[in-house]
């Protein structure tokens, strides 16, 4: 998938819609992470706000979704997480593509970000969408014409057109509050796999 790498690389790059720390998609080559073809989406929040470097993508730091990831997806190390999603046509992507100056400015940044949001589902034509946490949710509702959930401590199944979308709590509150659904959204992520 280069040409959809660059595609997003550069929508990214070019977009100034907000005034942001950094862009880390583009930073640490977030789309080099592709697989051939992408059957799964998987759209979390937005990279850490605040002047940091940690982002799911880069494994040279810790980072808090990638540490949730390996316990929902039962591996070890770092690197796994990454090579099994892409193993399985999963890409994790995020709602908010670059680095919030603070948490206050994410729902702002959400809306201006959906455009961008908009472009990689038209561009990676996935099966189903996997949408974690309430500022995925709202993003993926919204750019599909779908009620979000009124509450996220469960995992909630719907379709749009041919669309198969899940709305899940984020995989940072099932580390540290719902252990039990670690499963569900693993079958989510993997189903390509199967």
């Amino acid at each position: 998938m280069p040409y959809a790498q660059g595609l997003m690389e550069q929508l990214i790059a070019s977009c100034g819609r907000c005034h942001v720390v950094d862009k880390p998609f583009v930073k640490h080559k977030v789309y080099s992470w592709l697989p051939s073809k992408v059957e799964v989406l998987a759209v979390g929040e937005s990279p850490p706000p605040e002047r940091k470097d940690n982002v799911f993508y880069n494994l040279k730091l810790f980072d808090r979704l990638r540490l949730s990831m390996k316990l929902i997806l039962n591996i070890e190390d770092d690197r796994d997480v990454l090579r099994q999603l892409k193993k399985s046509s999963t890409f994790l992507t995020a709602a908010v593509k670059c680095r919030p100056p603070s948490l206050k400015d994410l729902q702002s940044m959400r809306r201006n970000c959906a455009y961008t949001l908009r472009e990689e589902l038209k561009l990676l034509k996935p099966e189903s969408v996997v949408a974690m946490g309430t500022t995925a949710s709202a993003s993926i509702a919204e750019i599909l014409g779908l009620k979000p959930p009124q509450r996220l401590d469960g995992v909630f199944q719907v379709e749009a057109g041919s669309l198969k979308v899940a709305f899940t709590p984020h995989p940072n509150y099932i580390f540290r509050f719902r252990r039990d659904l670690a499963p569900k959204l693993r079958a989510l992520l993997l189903q390509a796999h199967k």
